[in-house]
């Protein structure tokens, strides 16, 4: 009896611990919210809008964002949110940029949402007709170049880094053309180039003209036979130190308008521009002509490069006495034409003044190994020199064109060598299908 009683009393008493450990008074664990939905994001003036549905038991929340123009990671834009939108003031203007939103609480953050891309669109405007006075453009608006723009004697056009402007594909031929006396200034940086370009989804060369500067120094023509290639209008004169403007960290792509048989526009076309005149930092790209063009003048050139030009990526004549140094070219293997073509006077090879400049420090690529690759009769030569040209280049590398290296041509070329007004000093002729020209003109190439 007394054994019984004692488990009895044992069992009974097991629920009633069982129900005080049961019954301590604790809550349950704050969880995390969901994640939101994706946001919306519209634009609203020169700012972008992030909005979003709130999200059960959240109190707050973290808007992030990306810039996929700089391929960059999600980054925190606004965080601990009590409302659900933010207004991204900070967006730059044609920059794609990805958001998203996490949704937070004491218990911690949520998963992020689905992300939604943004995008300031730039403003737009037309640049048309003749700019007489001074014209100073915005950064923030793509300008189309409606027809030929010029830039009249004491005009001045100011272009700002990071503005945009194209060639327009309806009214053609499109380029912009500097007259005698007139001024532009391309001020781009190395973060925010100035950049002329093709507004088609799939641009090609020749969509549209170029970039035509026309100065009043130097030109081996007559006077009244100084007129520029294309639309370009009259240049030369006497002003050696004429100003054209500046012309720096900018890029100039799918230009070369032809506008009848065997006149063209280059990219960049330099007449009788003066040594006043600033142009450094400046690419040429898909060219359907020339990528940089001389014709007399006395203008500097510094760090220029050519890349995917159709004919001749550097061409000097004329009379130009400039110097130019930290120069490259890289041909399309497929639709090249020389590296340098560099001529006199195309009437009469001893005109003077003689086309004379001093060139350093420039590496031209040509097709490929040994001259060969891409297509037959593309990429010829590296350098010409003919038409009674004088000269001095140094530091020169000259490599994979498809005929040859270095060509001198014509008796007054020849001329000039033995004179020692022509030279070409410390450079290297490498794999090209012949470095050094073999055809009967006089002159042995290779001896120079």
């Amino acid at each position: 009896m007394y054994r019984k009683t004692h488990w009895t009393t044992l069992l009974l008493a097991v629920p009633a611990v069982l129900l005080g450990c049961g019954d301590d008074g604790g809550t349950d664990p704050v969880l995390p919210p969901s994640a939101p939905a994706a946001p919306t994001v519209v634009q609203s003036g020169d700012a972008l809008v992030v909005t979003w549905g709130p999200v059960t038991g959240a109190t707050s929340y973290d808007v992030q964002r990306q810039d996929v123009t700089a391929a960059g990671s999600f980054s925190t834009l606004s965080g601990d949110l009590a409302t659900t939108s933010h207004t991204d003031a900070s967006a730059a203007v044609d920059v794609q940029y990805n958001y998203r939103v996490i949704a937070k609480n004491e218990g911690g953050s949520s998963t992020p949402s689905d992300p939604t891309p943004g995008k300031i669109g730039a403003k737009r405007a037309n640049l048309s007709g003749t700019i007489a006075g001074t014209r100073t453009l915005s950064a923030d608006t793509v300008y189309t170049l409606a027809g030929v723009v010029l830039v009249a004697n004491g005009g001045r056009l100011n272009i700002p880094a990071g503005t945009k402007l194209y060639g327009s594909l309806e009214i053609q031929p499109t380029a912009l053309i500097v007259q005698q006396g007139g001024q532009l200034f391309s001020e781009g940086t190395v973060d925010k180039p100035v950049v002329f370009s093709s507004p088609a989804a799939s641009p090609k060369k020749g969509d549209w003209g170029g970039v035509v500067l026309n100065g009043r120094s130097i030109c081996n023509f007559p006077a009244d036979d100084c007129i520029g290639e294309g639309l370009a209008g009259p240049y030369g004169g006497s002003v050696f130190n004429d100003n054209s403007g500046r012309v720096v960290y900018t890029r100039i792509e799918w230009a070369g308008f032809e506008v009848s048989f065997g006149n063209e526009l280059n990219a960049l076309t330099l007449n009788g521009v003066g040594s006043g005149t600033e142009i450094h930092h400046v690419q040429t790209h898909g060219g359907l002509d020339d990528g940089f063009e001389w014709f007399g003048g006395t203008v500097d050139a510094k760090y220029l490069l050519a890349t995917d030009i159709s004919d001749d990526s550097f061409d000097f004549s004329t009379g130009w006495h400039g110097r130019g140094q930290f120069w490259i070219a890289q041909h399309d293997p497929n639709d090249a034409d020389a590296g340098y073509e560099v001529d006199g006077n195309e009437d009469n090879y001893n005109a003077t003044p003689w086309t004379n400049p001093m060139v350093y420090n420039v590496t031209l690529v040509g097709k490929g190994a040994n001259g060969q690759g891409g297509t037959a009769g593309e990429s010829t030569r590296g350098i010409q020199l003919r038409r009674g040209t004088a000269g001095t280049y140094a530091n020169h590398i000259v490599l994979g064109f498809g005929t040859e290296g270095l060509d001198i041509d014509n008796n007054e070329t020849v001329a000039r060598i033995a004179a020692d007004s022509l030279k070409i000093t410390s450079s290297i002729l490498f794999s090209n299908a012949v470095n050094f020209s073999t055809d009967s003109d006089g002159v042995d190439d290779e001896g120079i």
